[in-house]
Formats: C-alpha cells, sequence, structure tokens
C-alpha cells in the first residue's frame, strides 16, 4: 500500500485557478465520499486551504489511483498541468512541511495546522480514514507542535493581516480616522480586529450572513454590525474594506464599487481580499482611487520585503526528519504486525483441517500411529514445502543482510 498526495498550492498555480479547485467542508465532505468509492483507494483527506488544495490518499497503486480518477472527471481535467505528486516518504516529508508552516506563502504562518486538523475531522466524521493515512496525519500534529516549541520560526512570521495593516497605513496616512468594514466572522477578521485595535482603528463594522456569529463578534470587541444583504447599501460608507469569507461567488462587484465612488466623490477605497475563491470581482482593481490586494498580492509583497532566519528553517527540517524515521518505523511495525497476524492465521489454517481429519481417523478407530504419521507427514508438508516455494520466490528480492537474519531465524538455538 503507498501513501500519496497530490494538489496545487501557491507555488503551481495562481489564485484563478486555486479558487476553482478550492472545497467547503460540506463539498470536501461530497468528494471524500466520491473518492472513497475509486477502486484501490483505501483512506483520503482532502485539505483546502487559501494556498493550497491536497489529496492525500493511502491506496494499492500509488499516486496514480488517484491522480487518474481525478483526471477522468471532466470538471477536474483542466488542472492538470497545475497539478504536483508525492508518494511516500517524499509525501510524508510534503505533509509535515505543511503542517509546520515551511511551505506556505508566508513561512513559519499558524492559520495552515488549524486548516489541516479541520481536514482530518472532516475526514474522521466521513470515516475516509482508518489506518496509516490517520496515523500520518496523527504525526503531523505532533510535527507542528516539535516546530513550535523548540524554534523560533513561528516567531519569524509576518502575517497576512500584519501585511495588509502596512499597505493600509501605506495608503493612508491616518489610518486612526478611517472607517473599516470587515466582511466574514472567522478568524482572519478576528485577527484584521486585533491588527486594526492596536494600530487606533476603532470605527469598525462587522458584516457577516449569520447574525448570531456577526453579533456576538462585534458585541465582544465593541464594533457595529450589519448583515451581508445590506452590503451594497453600506459600502460607499467606508474607507477600508476587509473581506475573508468562504462564499463561491465574489460578494463586491465592479459595479458596487463604482456606485460607491460616485457617493464618496471618488475619495480612495483599500480593499483586502483574502478569500479563496476571491470575494472581490478582479475588474474593479483596474479602477482609479481603489488599491486591491489579493492573497497572492500580499504573498509577493511578504516574499520580497522578509527574510527568515535561515537557522529556524534548518532547526525545523531536522525534526521532520527524525519524525519522518519516527512515522517509518511505525509502519514497519505496524506492517509485521499485519505479516504475523496473517501467518498465524495461515497457520492456523492448515492445523485446524489436520486437527479435523485426525479426529476423524480416531473416530473410525483407525491406528494411533497412523494418524500421528499423519498428522507429521502433512504438518512437514504444508508448513515446510509450500513455505519452501514462497521463500525461493522472494529469495531474488532480498539483500544480503536481510539474507543473513532469515537465516539465523532457522538455525536452533
Amino acid at each position: 500500500m503507498t501513501i500519496s498526495v497530490i494538489g496545487l498550492n501557491h507555488k503551481s498555480a495562481n489564485i484563478d485557478i486555486r479558487e476553482k479547485f478550492s472545497f467547503t467542508a460540506d463539498s470536501a465532505s461530497l468528494l471524500l465520499r466520491r473518492i472513497k468509492k475509486v477502486r484501490d483507494i483505501l483512506e483520503v483527506i482532502v485539505v483546502s486551504t487559501c494556498n493550497r488544495t491536497e489529496i492525500y490518499c493511502e491506496s494499492t497503486n500509488g499516486a496514480d489511483d488517484i491522480k487518474n480518477w481525478l483526471l477522468s472527471e471532466k470538471e477536474y481535467k483542466s488542472f492538470a498541468k497545475h497539478l504536483y505528486i508525492h508518494q511516500e516518504e517524499d509525501a510524508i516529508e510534503h505533509l509535515f512541511k505543511v503542517v509546520a508552516g515551511l511551505d506556505s506563502m508566508v513561512i513559519g504562518e499558524s492559520e495552515v495546522l488549524g486548516q489541516v486538523k479541520t481536514a482530518y475531522k472532516i475526514a474522521l466524521d466521513n470515516k475516509s480514514i482508518d489506518g496509516k493515512l490517520k496515523r500520518l496525519f496523527e504525526y503531523s500534529f505532533s510535527v507542528a507542535k516539535n516546530v513550535r516549541t523548540n524554534t523560533d520560526i513561528g516567531g519569524n512570521a509576518i502575517s497576512f493581516m500584519y501585511t495588509s495593516i502596512l499597505l493600509i497605513k501605506k495608503i493612508f496616512s491616518t489610518v486612526e480616522e478611517k472607517k473599516c468594514l470587515l466582511i466574514g466572522a472567522g478568524e482572519m477578521t478576528e485577527l484584521a480586529l486585533k491588527y486594526l485595535k492596536s494600530n487606533n482603528v476603532n470605527d469598525i463594522t462587522i458584516c457577516n450572513r449569520k447574525e448570531e456569529k456577526g453579533k456576538k463578534l462585534a458585541l465582544e470587541n465593541s464594533c457595529r454590525y450589519s448583515n451581508l444583504n445590506n452590503l451594497s447599501t453600506i459600502i460607499h460608507d467606508y474607507d477600508v474594506i476587509i473581506t475573508s469569507t468562504s462564499s463561491s461567488l465574489p460578494l463586491i462587484g465592479k459595479g458596487n464599487i463604482e456606485n460607491a465612488l460616485i457617493k464618496r466623490n471618488n475619495d480612495s477605497i483599500v480593499i483586502i481580499d483574502l478569500g479563496v475563491p476571491r470575494d472581490v470581482e478582479s475588474q474593479i482593481k483596474n479602477l482609479d482611487n481603489v488599491y486591491l490586494y489579493t492573497i497572492d498580492d500580499l504573498g509577493q509583497i511578504i516574499e520580497k520585503n522578509y527574510k527568515i532566519r535561515e537557522k529556524s528553517i534548518k532547526d525545523a527540517e531536522e525534526i521532520i526528519k527524525f519524525k519522518i524515521v519516527e512515522y517509518k518505523n511505525w509502519l514497519s511495525e505496524n506492517n509485521s504486525t499485519e505479516i504475523i497476524k496473517n501467518y498465524r492465521e495461515y497457520v492456523d489454517d492448515i492445523t485446524n483441517g489436520i486437527v479435523i481429519k485426525a479426529k476423524r481417523m480416531a473416530k473410525n478407530s483407525e491406528d494411533i500411529n497412523q494418524i500421528i504419521d499423519y498428522v507429521s507427514e502433512t504438518l512437514k508438508k504444508k508448513l515446510a514445502h509450500e513455505t519452501t516455494i514462497k521463500l525461493k520466490e522472494l529469495y531474488p528480492n532480498l539483500d544480503e543482510d536481510k539474507i543473513e537474519k532469515l537465516n539465523k531465524l532457522f538455525k536452533e538455538n
């Protein structure tokens, strides 16, 4: 059985592609159920974040099982040239780097760990993992904790939100006087509140579709609340808009912003779109006095302006190497347990059959010596002759060390 991963990320595809190959919790659950029906795929997890969508599998024939299925589905064929594939140790290492923040657009960021844990829970809920892949993801969470505890990599991370605030301050010299609209009520909105408040921005409105959650967040942070249905009627009132939702369609269209600019007498608007798929139509970037930044734009700025200490990365990579060995040792133990179990069942099948025949012979009052000879000869034939044939088949695949260990196994003590 082979562990493999197929996917795309910010390195292999821009946001135009990534937003079309992203999954909500519900759509990820549906995808898991579809993939589980594919022959030879035993376990599967779908990880979908702002910067990546990856499908991890344990399957009979390796990555070909999931790749062939994915590219046979009409809706996924167009992503072929953007996909990367890792198998076995490369797949294990890749996952460990993802959860540790080494494969992120922002090196060292911690949000991805929570997103992977969510993907793991969705897989558990859908019963799409129960063996090696389940254990692998449990190991990955240990890797992330180890890296964050024993290296400075997390402390070196410049977040998307921190970069967003720097951009806003670059455009508005007096940012504390500006009115800000936050669309969504998730982790990124909470992070935006933290950074805005620390920069003395207090005129903030939270706009969310789920009223209870939006109102609760607004009350906790002394902000106003507005339902998402009112967005088009209030949008002109804000200088800064930060949006991060899981909407599958844009929430803000070009017409919305054109109307807002007229009402604002063309006063500048800064829009930070952290949604994948995007919450804001890309054509808005062409409007005068509108500064629109997507998650890719922020990533490029971070990459140009931030150099993480190399020691932190090297320390993290050493931890990952150790954890790979640890997981592979677990795999070996798990595989050996399975082999032993299968061998014992094989021996049980043989002996059970012989015992039944011996009892039948005894019931028919056959000579005890004949019964003993039958049991002895049949056991030798089954356990020695058939095992010898199997050993001959295996021999060409063994190295000298394994041959020596095998010889010692059958020598008398």
